[in-house]
Protein backbone atom coordinates (compact mmCIF):
# COMPACT_ATOMS: atom_id res chain seq x y z
CA UNK A 1 0.00 0.00 0.00
CA UNK A 2 1.32 3.72 -0.65
CA UNK A 3 -0.09 6.45 1.26
CA UNK A 4 0.69 10.09 0.35
CA UNK A 5 -0.54 13.52 1.57
CA UNK A 6 -0.57 17.00 0.29
CA UNK A 7 -1.70 19.90 2.55
CA UNK A 8 -3.71 22.60 0.06
CA UNK A 9 -2.71 25.98 0.63
CA UNK A 10 -6.32 28.14 0.88
CA UNK A 11 -5.30 30.50 -1.54
CA UNK A 12 -5.67 28.19 -4.48
CA UNK A 13 -9.09 27.10 -4.01
CA UNK A 14 -10.97 24.10 -4.06
CA UNK A 15 -12.04 24.09 -7.71
CA UNK A 16 -8.70 22.47 -9.51
CA UNK A 17 -8.66 19.09 -6.82
CA UNK A 18 -12.39 19.19 -6.50
CA UNK A 19 -12.56 19.05 -10.12
CA UNK A 20 -9.93 16.11 -10.18
CA UNK A 21 -11.22 13.97 -7.57
CA UNK A 22 -15.17 14.89 -8.29
CA UNK A 23 -14.75 14.49 -11.93
CA UNK A 24 -11.69 13.69 -13.11
CA UNK A 25 -11.82 11.68 -16.56
CA UNK A 26 -9.29 9.11 -16.74
CA UNK A 27 -11.75 7.49 -13.88
CA UNK A 28 -13.65 4.47 -15.14
CA UNK A 29 -16.13 4.71 -11.66
CA UNK A 30 -15.83 7.80 -8.92
CA UNK A 31 -17.82 6.87 -5.95
CA UNK A 32 -18.49 8.92 -3.19
CA UNK A 33 -18.58 6.83 0.29
CA UNK A 34 -18.53 9.68 2.92
CA UNK A 35 -19.12 13.47 3.21
CA UNK A 36 -19.49 15.71 -0.24
CA UNK A 37 -18.14 18.14 -2.60
CA UNK A 38 -19.93 21.05 -0.38
CA UNK A 39 -18.04 19.73 3.04
CA UNK A 40 -14.39 20.16 1.00
CA UNK A 41 -15.77 23.38 0.16
CA UNK A 42 -16.64 23.76 3.53
CA UNK A 43 -13.23 23.33 4.56
CA UNK A 44 -12.01 26.29 2.85
CA UNK A 45 -13.94 28.56 3.77
CA UNK A 46 -13.64 27.83 7.56
CA UNK A 47 -9.51 28.30 6.50
CA UNK A 48 -10.49 31.77 4.58
CA UNK A 49 -12.51 32.85 7.79
CA UNK A 50 -9.52 32.05 10.53
CA UNK A 51 -6.95 33.35 7.98
CA UNK A 52 -5.11 29.77 7.80
CA UNK A 53 -2.50 28.74 4.82
CA UNK A 54 -3.92 25.23 4.80
CA UNK A 55 -7.37 24.28 3.95
CA UNK A 56 -7.03 20.76 4.32
CA UNK A 57 -4.81 17.93 4.25
CA UNK A 58 -5.32 15.60 1.17
CA UNK A 59 -4.80 11.59 1.04
CA UNK A 60 -4.54 9.50 -1.33
CA UNK A 61 -4.67 5.69 -0.35
CA UNK A 62 -3.38 3.43 -3.27
CA UNK A 63 -3.34 -0.47 -2.14
CA UNK A 64 -1.24 -3.21 -4.45
CA UNK A 65 -4.45 -4.99 -4.13
CA UNK A 66 -8.22 -3.98 -3.66
CA UNK A 67 -9.80 -3.77 -0.53
CA UNK A 68 -13.39 -4.19 1.53
CA UNK A 69 -14.93 -0.77 2.90
CA UNK A 70 -14.20 -1.88 6.33
CA UNK A 71 -10.69 -2.41 5.28
CA UNK A 72 -10.32 1.01 4.22
CA UNK A 73 -11.93 2.66 7.19
CA UNK A 74 -9.56 0.87 9.63
CA UNK A 75 -6.70 2.72 7.38
CA UNK A 76 -8.55 6.00 7.70
CA UNK A 77 -9.14 5.36 11.26
CA UNK A 78 -4.97 5.18 11.44
CA UNK A 79 -4.49 8.19 9.40
CA UNK A 80 -6.57 10.06 12.27
CA UNK A 81 -5.20 8.79 15.16
CA UNK A 82 -1.22 9.36 13.97
CA UNK A 83 -2.46 13.18 11.81
CA UNK A 84 -5.16 14.04 14.60
CA UNK A 85 -8.39 14.53 13.08
CA UNK A 86 -11.52 12.92 13.08
CA UNK A 87 -12.90 10.03 10.29
CA UNK A 88 -16.37 11.99 10.67
CA UNK A 89 -14.96 14.80 9.21
CA UNK A 90 -13.51 13.49 6.15
CA UNK A 91 -14.94 13.16 2.81
CA UNK A 92 -14.20 9.97 0.91
CA UNK A 93 -14.04 9.25 -2.56
CA UNK A 94 -13.36 6.09 -4.32
CA UNK A 95 -11.84 5.88 -7.88
CA UNK A 96 -11.77 2.93 -9.76
CA UNK A 97 -9.25 3.37 -12.49
CA UNK A 98 -7.43 0.35 -14.54
CA UNK A 99 -3.57 0.06 -13.65
CA UNK A 100 -1.20 -1.59 -15.60
CA UNK A 101 -0.31 -5.23 -14.83
CA UNK A 102 -2.29 -4.78 -11.80
CA UNK A 103 -5.62 -5.94 -12.60
CA UNK A 104 -6.64 -6.98 -9.20
CA UNK A 105 -5.24 -3.39 -7.83
CA UNK A 106 -7.05 -1.22 -9.76
CA UNK A 107 -9.40 1.16 -6.77
CA UNK A 108 -7.45 3.86 -4.50
CA UNK A 109 -9.10 6.38 -2.61
CA UNK A 110 -9.29 10.02 -2.04
CA UNK A 111 -9.32 11.02 1.69
CA UNK A 112 -9.96 14.93 2.42
CA UNK A 113 -9.42 16.13 5.86
CA UNK A 114 -9.88 19.55 7.76
CA UNK A 115 -6.89 21.30 8.14
CA UNK A 116 -8.65 22.85 11.26
CA UNK A 117 -10.27 20.32 13.25
CA UNK A 118 -13.49 20.78 15.24
CA UNK A 119 -11.23 21.43 18.44
CA UNK A 120 -9.65 24.13 16.80
CA UNK A 121 -6.29 22.29 16.34
CA UNK A 122 -4.43 22.10 13.01
CA UNK A 123 -3.54 18.77 11.68
CA UNK A 124 -0.04 17.21 13.03
CA UNK A 125 1.99 16.77 10.20
CA UNK A 126 5.11 16.61 11.35
CA UNK A 127 6.99 13.79 10.35
CA UNK A 128 4.24 12.52 7.53
CA UNK A 129 6.02 10.12 5.89
CA UNK A 130 6.80 8.28 8.78
CA UNK A 131 3.63 8.04 9.92
CA UNK A 132 2.20 6.96 6.13
CA UNK A 133 4.78 4.57 6.02
CA UNK A 134 3.75 2.92 9.10
CA UNK A 135 0.08 2.95 8.56
CA UNK A 136 0.79 1.30 4.98
CA UNK A 137 2.69 -1.53 6.46
CA UNK A 138 0.61 -2.41 9.50
CA UNK A 139 -2.29 -1.79 7.03
CA UNK A 140 -0.49 -4.64 4.79
CA UNK A 141 0.13 -6.54 7.84
CA UNK A 142 -3.95 -6.83 9.25
CA UNK A 143 -4.89 -7.16 5.28
CA UNK A 144 -2.51 -10.10 4.53
CA UNK A 145 -1.00 -7.72 1.44
CA UNK A 146 2.97 -8.47 0.83
CA UNK A 147 4.82 -6.35 2.38
CA UNK A 148 6.14 -3.27 0.35
CA UNK A 149 9.64 -1.82 1.52
CA UNK A 150 9.39 1.78 1.94
CA UNK A 151 12.30 4.34 2.08
CA UNK A 152 11.96 4.41 6.18
CA UNK A 153 11.11 1.04 6.89
CA UNK A 154 13.76 1.13 9.82
CA UNK A 155 12.37 4.02 11.11
CA UNK A 156 8.78 2.23 10.86
CA UNK A 157 10.06 -1.37 13.03
CA UNK A 158 11.61 1.06 15.49
CA UNK A 159 8.43 3.17 16.56
CA UNK A 160 6.39 0.33 16.18
CA UNK A 161 8.69 -1.97 18.42
CA UNK A 162 8.55 1.48 20.95
CA UNK A 163 5.20 1.33 21.28
CA UNK A 164 4.65 -2.34 22.25
CA UNK A 165 3.82 -3.67 18.84
CA UNK A 166 6.79 -6.02 18.37
CA UNK A 167 4.84 -8.73 17.03
CA UNK A 168 3.75 -6.58 13.90
CA UNK A 169 7.17 -4.93 13.78
CA UNK A 170 8.78 -8.65 13.82
CA UNK A 171 6.48 -9.51 10.93
CA UNK A 172 7.81 -6.45 8.65
CA UNK A 173 11.42 -6.97 9.28
CA UNK A 174 10.92 -10.83 8.28
CA UNK A 175 9.13 -9.61 4.97
CA UNK A 176 11.30 -7.49 4.29
CA UNK A 177 14.45 -8.48 1.71
CA UNK A 178 17.25 -6.73 1.14
CA UNK A 179 16.02 -4.25 4.60
CA UNK A 180 18.97 -2.46 5.20
CA UNK A 181 19.69 -1.14 1.59
CA UNK A 182 18.42 1.76 -0.46
CA UNK A 183 15.23 2.14 -1.79
CA UNK A 184 15.16 2.59 -5.50
CA UNK A 185 11.88 3.61 -7.58
CA UNK A 186 11.78 2.27 -11.20
CA UNK A 187 11.20 6.13 -12.44
CA UNK A 188 9.58 9.07 -10.63
CA UNK A 189 7.22 11.07 -11.13
CA UNK A 190 9.07 13.46 -13.52
CA UNK A 191 9.66 10.68 -15.65
CA UNK A 192 6.71 9.37 -16.21
CA UNK A 193 4.99 12.92 -17.38
CA UNK A 194 8.03 12.94 -19.63
CA UNK A 195 7.42 9.51 -21.14
CA UNK A 196 3.21 10.41 -21.32
CA UNK A 197 4.17 13.32 -23.36
CA UNK A 198 6.23 11.43 -25.79
CA UNK A 199 2.83 8.90 -25.76
CA UNK A 200 4.86 6.08 -23.49
CA UNK A 201 2.86 4.36 -20.54
CA UNK A 202 6.03 3.57 -18.30
CA UNK A 203 4.12 1.46 -15.72
CA UNK A 204 3.20 -0.66 -18.92
CA UNK A 205 6.81 -1.04 -20.47
CA UNK A 206 8.23 -1.60 -17.03
CA UNK A 207 5.90 -4.15 -17.22
CA UNK A 208 7.01 -5.56 -20.98
CA UNK A 209 10.71 -5.41 -19.29
CA UNK A 210 9.83 -7.46 -16.46
CA UNK A 211 7.66 -10.32 -18.90
CA UNK A 212 11.24 -9.72 -21.08
CA UNK A 213 13.26 -10.83 -18.34
CA UNK A 214 11.07 -13.96 -17.41
CA UNK A 215 11.29 -14.91 -20.87
CA UNK A 216 14.97 -14.65 -22.16
CA UNK A 217 17.14 -17.22 -21.75
CA UNK A 218 20.59 -15.08 -21.62
CA UNK A 219 21.12 -11.41 -20.72
CA UNK A 220 21.78 -10.67 -24.57
CA UNK A 221 18.38 -12.05 -25.86
CA UNK A 222 16.76 -9.98 -22.77
CA UNK A 223 18.93 -6.93 -24.21
CA UNK A 224 18.30 -7.66 -28.05
CA UNK A 225 14.38 -7.67 -26.99
CA UNK A 226 14.03 -4.32 -26.15
CA UNK A 227 14.25 -3.21 -29.85
CA UNK A 228 10.56 -4.52 -30.06
CA UNK A 229 9.28 -2.78 -27.82
CA UNK A 230 10.70 0.65 -29.18
CA UNK A 231 13.11 1.60 -27.04
CA UNK A 232 17.09 0.95 -26.76
CA UNK A 233 19.73 1.36 -24.07
CA UNK A 234 22.77 4.06 -23.96
CA UNK A 235 25.25 4.99 -21.76
CA UNK A 236 23.93 7.74 -19.57
CA UNK A 237 25.84 11.43 -17.77
CA UNK A 238 26.33 9.67 -14.74
CA UNK A 239 29.09 7.47 -14.45
CA UNK A 240 28.42 3.66 -14.56
CA UNK A 241 25.33 4.87 -15.70
CA UNK A 242 22.98 3.39 -18.42
CA UNK A 243 19.48 4.32 -19.20
CA UNK A 244 16.65 3.55 -21.15
CA UNK A 245 15.60 6.14 -24.69
CA UNK A 246 12.93 6.26 -26.99
CA UNK A 247 13.81 4.72 -30.36
CA UNK A 248 12.33 7.62 -32.49
CA UNK A 249 13.50 10.67 -31.00
CA UNK A 250 16.10 9.50 -28.94
CA UNK A 251 14.64 10.67 -25.65
CA UNK A 252 15.15 9.85 -22.19
CA UNK A 253 12.34 7.42 -20.67
CA UNK A 254 14.37 5.70 -17.02
CA UNK A 255 17.13 4.12 -15.40
CA UNK A 256 17.83 0.93 -17.60
CA UNK A 257 19.05 -0.75 -14.59
CA UNK A 258 16.04 0.28 -12.62
CA UNK A 259 12.99 -0.51 -15.14
CA UNK A 260 14.96 -4.44 -15.12
CA UNK A 261 14.74 -4.56 -11.43
CA UNK A 262 18.45 -4.92 -11.13
CA UNK A 263 21.20 -3.59 -9.13
CA UNK A 264 23.13 -0.80 -11.07
CA UNK A 265 26.63 -2.63 -10.50
CA UNK A 266 25.30 -6.43 -11.85
CA UNK A 267 23.44 -4.60 -14.23
CA UNK A 268 26.90 -2.70 -15.23
CA UNK A 269 28.94 -5.81 -15.18
CA UNK A 270 26.94 -7.68 -17.21
CA UNK A 271 25.87 -5.04 -19.70
CA UNK A 272 29.61 -4.35 -20.26
CA UNK A 273 30.86 -8.12 -20.66
CA UNK A 274 28.35 -8.36 -23.15
CA UNK A 275 29.54 -4.87 -25.26
CA UNK A 276 33.09 -6.70 -24.97
CA UNK A 277 31.81 -10.03 -26.77
CA UNK A 278 32.21 -12.19 -23.66
CA UNK A 279 29.60 -14.81 -22.38
CA UNK A 280 27.22 -13.92 -19.51
CA UNK A 281 25.73 -15.62 -17.03
CA UNK A 282 21.87 -14.58 -16.74
CA UNK A 283 19.91 -15.20 -14.19
CA UNK A 284 15.81 -15.20 -14.83
CA UNK A 285 13.68 -13.34 -12.52
CA UNK A 286 12.36 -16.38 -10.69
CA UNK A 287 15.37 -17.21 -9.28
CA UNK A 288 16.13 -13.84 -7.29
CA UNK A 289 12.70 -13.72 -5.62
CA UNK A 290 13.38 -14.46 -2.05
CA UNK A 291 12.30 -18.09 -1.21
CA UNK A 292 8.95 -18.23 1.27
CA UNK A 293 9.82 -19.10 4.85
CA UNK A 294 9.82 -22.78 5.83
CA UNK A 295 6.73 -22.04 8.47
CA UNK A 296 4.67 -20.17 5.44
CA UNK A 297 4.73 -22.99 2.73
CA UNK A 298 1.48 -24.02 1.39
CA UNK A 299 0.47 -27.36 2.88
CA UNK A 300 1.37 -30.53 0.27
CA UNK A 301 -1.61 -31.87 -1.03
CA UNK A 302 -2.54 -35.57 -0.95
CA UNK A 303 -1.78 -37.10 -4.33
CA UNK A 304 -4.28 -38.42 -6.58
CA UNK A 305 -5.17 -42.81 -5.54
CA UNK A 306 -4.52 -44.61 -8.72
CA UNK A 307 -8.27 -45.86 -9.69
CA UNK A 308 -9.61 -49.43 -8.08
CA UNK A 309 -11.58 -51.98 -9.61
CA UNK A 310 -15.51 -50.78 -8.39
CA UNK A 311 -16.44 -52.87 -5.29
CA UNK A 312 -19.82 -54.70 -7.18
CA UNK A 313 -21.91 -55.17 -4.60
CA UNK A 314 -22.71 -51.05 -3.61
CA UNK A 315 -23.03 -50.03 -7.58
CA UNK A 316 -26.06 -47.68 -7.36
CA UNK A 317 -28.92 -48.55 -9.73
CA UNK A 318 -30.17 -47.15 -12.71
CA UNK A 319 -32.99 -44.68 -11.00
CA UNK A 320 -30.45 -43.57 -7.96
CA UNK A 321 -30.40 -39.73 -8.75
CA UNK A 322 -26.98 -39.03 -7.78
CA UNK A 323 -23.35 -41.66 -6.76
CA UNK A 324 -22.81 -41.80 -2.98
CA UNK A 325 -19.93 -42.86 -1.22
CA UNK A 326 -20.78 -46.50 0.29
CA UNK A 327 -17.14 -46.85 1.98
CA UNK A 328 -13.60 -45.98 1.90
CA UNK A 329 -12.49 -47.99 -1.23
CA UNK A 330 -15.25 -47.00 -2.84
CA UNK A 331 -15.10 -46.20 -7.06
CA UNK A 332 -16.46 -42.30 -6.02
CA UNK A 333 -14.01 -42.33 -2.80
CA UNK A 334 -12.85 -38.77 -2.29
CA UNK A 335 -14.90 -36.90 -5.43
CA UNK A 336 -17.36 -33.97 -3.46
CA UNK A 337 -20.59 -34.01 -4.60
CA UNK A 338 -21.62 -30.85 -2.59
CA UNK A 339 -22.39 -27.67 -4.41
CA UNK A 340 -19.15 -26.02 -5.01
CA UNK A 341 -18.45 -22.50 -3.53
CA UNK A 342 -16.75 -21.06 -6.94
CA UNK A 343 -19.56 -20.83 -9.97
CA UNK A 344 -16.78 -23.50 -11.74
CA UNK A 345 -19.06 -27.01 -11.99
CA UNK A 346 -17.03 -29.99 -10.55
CA UNK A 347 -17.29 -33.05 -12.98
CA UNK A 348 -16.90 -36.41 -12.32
CA UNK A 349 -15.55 -39.09 -15.40
CA UNK A 350 -16.71 -42.04 -16.42
CA UNK A 351 -13.95 -44.28 -17.23
CA UNK A 352 -14.21 -47.65 -19.15
CA UNK A 353 -14.00 -50.13 -16.38
CA UNK A 354 -17.70 -48.51 -14.63
CA UNK A 355 -21.40 -50.51 -15.66
CA UNK A 356 -23.57 -49.19 -16.85
CA UNK A 357 -25.31 -48.66 -13.92
CA UNK A 358 -22.32 -46.42 -12.60
CA UNK A 359 -22.24 -44.03 -15.95
CA UNK A 360 -25.38 -43.03 -15.94
CA UNK A 361 -25.13 -42.37 -12.06
CA UNK A 362 -22.06 -39.84 -13.66
CA UNK A 363 -23.96 -38.81 -16.44
CA UNK A 364 -26.60 -37.76 -13.84
CA UNK A 365 -24.55 -36.21 -11.42
CA UNK A 366 -23.03 -33.86 -13.97
CA UNK A 367 -26.17 -32.68 -15.73
CA UNK A 368 -26.82 -31.00 -12.03
CA UNK A 369 -23.67 -29.98 -11.58
CA UNK A 370 -23.98 -28.30 -14.90
CA UNK A 371 -27.38 -27.09 -13.66
CA UNK A 372 -26.29 -25.53 -10.44
CA UNK A 373 -23.30 -23.74 -12.58
CA UNK A 374 -25.98 -22.00 -14.65
CA UNK A 375 -27.87 -21.09 -12.27
CA UNK A 376 -25.41 -19.70 -10.00
CA UNK A 377 -24.03 -17.47 -12.77
CA UNK A 378 -27.04 -16.30 -13.72
CA UNK A 379 -27.38 -15.28 -10.29
CA UNK A 380 -24.14 -13.86 -9.75
CA UNK A 381 -24.80 -12.06 -12.93
CA UNK A 382 -27.94 -10.59 -11.83
CA UNK A 383 -26.95 -9.51 -8.70
CA UNK A 384 -23.49 -7.49 -10.31
CA UNK A 385 -25.86 -5.52 -12.49
CA UNK A 386 -28.27 -4.75 -10.19
CA UNK A 387 -25.14 -3.37 -7.92
CA UNK A 388 -23.58 -1.22 -10.53
CA UNK A 389 -27.06 0.13 -11.51
CA UNK A 390 -27.47 1.16 -7.92
CA UNK A 391 -23.82 2.71 -8.45
CA UNK A 392 -24.83 4.44 -11.59
CA UNK A 393 -28.45 6.26 -10.23
CA UNK A 394 -26.26 7.28 -7.16
CA UNK A 395 -23.84 9.13 -8.38
CA UNK A 396 -25.85 10.34 -11.53
CA UNK A 397 -28.42 12.17 -8.71
CA UNK A 398 -25.20 13.18 -6.60
CA UNK A 399 -24.28 15.08 -9.85
CA UNK A 400 -27.79 16.89 -10.25
CA UNK A 401 -27.95 17.66 -7.00
CA UNK A 402 -24.26 19.22 -7.06
CA UNK A 403 -25.20 21.01 -10.29
CA UNK A 404 -28.58 22.19 -9.01
CA UNK A 405 -27.39 23.44 -5.84
CA UNK A 406 -23.88 24.71 -6.30
CA UNK A 407 -24.53 28.05 -5.19
CA UNK A 408 -26.62 26.95 -2.04
CA UNK A 409 -24.85 29.06 0.86
CA UNK A 410 -22.80 26.08 3.09
CA UNK A 411 -24.56 25.78 6.27
CA UNK A 412 -23.29 27.67 9.28
CA UNK A 413 -21.93 25.62 12.30
CA UNK A 414 -23.25 23.12 11.07
CA UNK A 415 -22.34 20.76 13.86
CA UNK A 416 -24.68 21.09 16.74
CA UNK A 417 -22.15 20.94 19.48
CA UNK A 418 -20.64 24.48 18.10
CA UNK A 419 -24.43 25.62 18.93
CA UNK A 420 -24.00 24.10 22.89
CA UNK A 421 -23.65 26.48 25.79
CA UNK A 422 -21.59 23.92 27.63
CA UNK A 423 -19.41 22.19 24.92
CA UNK A 424 -18.31 26.51 24.18
CA UNK A 425 -17.61 26.97 27.91
CA UNK A 426 -15.39 24.02 27.94
CA UNK A 427 -13.54 25.11 24.54
CA UNK A 428 -12.88 28.35 25.82
CA UNK A 429 -11.15 27.05 29.09
CA UNK A 430 -9.72 24.84 27.20
CA UNK A 431 -7.95 27.95 25.49
CA UNK A 432 -7.80 30.57 28.04
CA UNK A 433 -7.19 28.30 30.99
CA UNK A 434 -3.40 27.79 30.41
CA UNK A 435 -2.75 31.49 29.49
CA UNK A 436 -4.21 32.24 32.72
CA UNK A 437 -2.40 29.67 34.80
CA UNK A 438 0.67 30.26 33.41
CA UNK A 439 0.22 34.32 34.57
CA UNK A 440 -0.81 33.36 38.24
CA UNK A 441 2.08 31.24 38.34
CA UNK A 442 4.15 33.41 36.99
CA UNK A 443 3.06 36.69 39.29
CA UNK A 444 3.31 34.23 42.47
CA UNK A 445 6.94 34.66 42.34
CA UNK A 446 8.78 37.43 44.30
CA UNK A 447 9.40 40.54 42.50
CA UNK A 448 7.97 38.77 38.90
CA UNK A 449 5.58 41.32 36.78
CA UNK A 450 4.28 38.18 34.45
CA UNK A 451 3.75 41.19 32.10
CA UNK A 452 4.49 39.50 29.49
CA UNK A 453 2.06 36.22 30.49
CA UNK A 454 -0.60 38.88 31.20
CA UNK A 455 -0.17 40.00 27.74
CA UNK A 456 -0.59 36.94 25.93
CA UNK A 457 -3.86 36.23 28.07
CA UNK A 458 -5.48 39.65 27.50
CA UNK A 459 -4.65 39.08 23.60
CA UNK A 460 -6.39 36.02 23.27
CA UNK A 461 -9.27 37.65 25.25
CA UNK A 462 -9.16 40.04 22.81
CA UNK A 463 -9.28 37.64 19.81
CA UNK A 464 -11.94 35.99 21.08
CA UNK A 465 -14.05 38.59 20.87
CA UNK A 466 -14.35 38.70 25.20
CA UNK A 467 -16.39 42.03 26.04
CA UNK A 468 -15.45 44.08 28.87
CA UNK A 469 -17.12 43.00 32.32
CA UNK A 470 -16.38 45.70 34.64
CA UNK A 471 -15.91 45.43 38.30
CA UNK A 472 -15.42 41.74 37.82
CA UNK A 473 -11.69 40.73 38.75
CA UNK A 474 -11.22 38.00 36.19
CA UNK A 475 -7.38 36.79 36.63
CA UNK A 476 -7.46 36.46 39.97
CA UNK A 477 -11.13 35.14 41.28
CA UNK A 478 -11.76 31.98 39.96
CA UNK A 479 -15.94 32.59 40.37
CA UNK A 480 -15.62 36.20 38.25
CA UNK A 481 -13.56 34.18 35.59
CA UNK A 482 -15.83 31.55 35.28
CA UNK A 483 -18.70 33.89 35.24
CA UNK A 484 -17.31 35.47 32.30
CA UNK A 485 -16.65 32.36 30.49
CA UNK A 486 -20.23 31.57 30.84
CA UNK A 487 -21.32 34.66 30.01
CA UNK A 488 -19.39 35.07 26.85
CA UNK A 489 -20.87 31.34 25.69
CA UNK A 490 -24.14 31.98 26.19
CA UNK A 491 -23.43 35.24 23.43
CA UNK A 492 -21.55 33.09 21.40
CA UNK A 493 -25.01 30.10 21.71
CA UNK A 494 -27.01 33.18 20.74
CA UNK A 495 -25.23 34.64 17.61
CA UNK A 496 -24.53 31.28 16.24
CA UNK A 497 -27.65 29.72 16.36
CA UNK A 498 -29.27 32.69 14.60
CA UNK A 499 -27.24 32.74 12.00
CA UNK A 500 -28.13 28.64 11.63
CA UNK A 501 -31.64 29.86 11.86
CA UNK A 502 -31.37 32.04 9.05
CA UNK A 503 -29.94 29.42 6.94
CA UNK A 504 -32.59 26.68 7.92
CA UNK A 505 -35.70 28.97 6.62
CA UNK A 506 -33.76 30.04 3.66
CA UNK A 507 -36.07 28.70 0.86
CA UNK A 508 -33.25 27.06 -1.25
CA UNK A 509 -32.02 25.08 1.98
CA UNK A 510 -35.24 23.88 2.44
CA UNK A 511 -36.41 22.33 -1.05
CA UNK A 512 -32.47 21.04 -1.21
CA UNK A 513 -32.90 19.21 2.47
CA UNK A 514 -36.44 18.02 1.01
CA UNK A 515 -34.69 16.69 -2.36
CA UNK A 516 -31.74 14.99 -0.90
CA UNK A 517 -34.13 13.54 1.89
CA UNK A 518 -36.03 12.35 -0.39
CA UNK A 519 -32.76 10.84 -3.06
CA UNK A 520 -31.46 9.38 0.35
CA UNK A 521 -34.51 7.50 0.78
CA UNK A 522 -35.01 6.50 -2.35
CA UNK A 523 -31.64 4.84 -1.98
CA UNK A 524 -32.08 3.45 1.13
CA UNK A 525 -35.04 1.10 0.33
CA UNK A 526 -33.86 0.01 -2.82
CA UNK A 527 -30.97 -1.45 -1.38
CA UNK A 528 -33.17 -2.56 1.97
CA UNK A 529 -35.77 -4.02 -0.33
CA UNK A 530 -33.36 -5.46 -3.51
CA UNK A 531 -36.34 -3.70 -5.86
CA UNK A 532 -35.32 -4.07 -9.42
CA UNK A 533 -38.78 -2.36 -10.24
CA UNK A 534 -38.21 0.49 -8.39
CA UNK A 535 -34.42 0.97 -9.50
CA UNK A 536 -35.33 0.58 -13.60
CA UNK A 537 -38.11 2.87 -12.97
CA UNK A 538 -35.31 5.32 -10.78
CA UNK A 539 -33.20 5.28 -13.87
CA UNK A 540 -36.40 6.66 -15.84
CA UNK A 541 -37.78 9.20 -13.37
CA UNK A 542 -36.04 9.40 -9.84
CA UNK A 543 -39.90 11.02 -9.15
CA UNK A 544 -41.60 8.39 -10.22
CA UNK A 545 -40.07 5.97 -8.40
CA UNK A 546 -40.16 8.28 -5.14
CA UNK A 547 -43.93 8.14 -5.66
CA UNK A 548 -44.53 4.63 -6.25
CA UNK A 549 -42.28 3.96 -2.50
CA UNK A 550 -44.80 6.34 -1.26
CA UNK A 551 -47.41 4.54 -2.79
CA UNK A 552 -46.29 0.82 -1.82
CA UNK A 553 -45.83 2.20 2.08
CA UNK A 554 -49.94 3.39 1.94
CA UNK A 555 -50.59 0.33 0.60
CA UNK A 556 -48.91 -1.97 3.27
CA UNK A 557 -50.19 0.60 6.04
CA UNK A 558 -53.35 -0.18 4.83
CA UNK A 559 -52.97 -3.74 4.84
CA UNK A 560 -51.32 -3.77 8.42
CA UNK A 561 -54.85 -1.86 9.74
CA UNK A 562 -56.90 -4.15 7.94
CA UNK A 563 -55.06 -7.08 9.43
CA UNK A 564 -55.35 -6.20 12.50
CA UNK A 565 -59.01 -5.41 12.57
CA UNK A 566 -59.31 -8.72 11.33
CA UNK A 567 -57.17 -10.03 14.32
CA UNK A 568 -59.38 -7.90 16.75
CA UNK A 569 -62.80 -9.38 15.48
CA UNK A 570 -61.60 -12.70 15.57
CA UNK A 571 -60.09 -12.80 19.41
CA UNK A 572 -63.55 -11.57 20.41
Amino acid sequence: MILGSEPKPTSQGPSETCDHVFRGEANEEIQVLQGSEFDVMGMYDNALAHGDKYATCHFKINPKKNISYDEMMQTVSMMAMEFGFSVDECTIVKHKKPKAGEPDANEHYHVYAPWRTENGKCINSSFSRVKQEKISRVSEYLFGHDIVKGKHQVAVIKQLRDEGKTDIADYIEEHTPNLYEAVQSAFTSTQHQMAQRQGINLGQLKNSIKELRISSESFKDMIDGLDGLGVAIKKGDKPDTYIIVNNENDKFLGSANRLFGMKKADFKHQYEALQAGQDTKFEPLEAIIAPIASDEKAPLQKPVEAPIEPDRENVPSKSATAPQPQKSGHWLSGINLTSPASTEAHHAVATDAMSYAEKIAISDYNKRESQNKNELDKYLSDQKKFAELLIKIEQELSELMRKRYQALPREPFANPELRDSHYISQSLHDILDPLRSSYLKKKSRWLSSAKSELRAFNEKMKELRFKEFTGLDIYNNQKDYDYVINNMSDLYVSSRQKRHDEWSNNLDVINYVNHKNNIDNLISYIKEHKDEEILQLAIKSPLLAIDRIKMNKEENNKTNISNTAISNKLSI
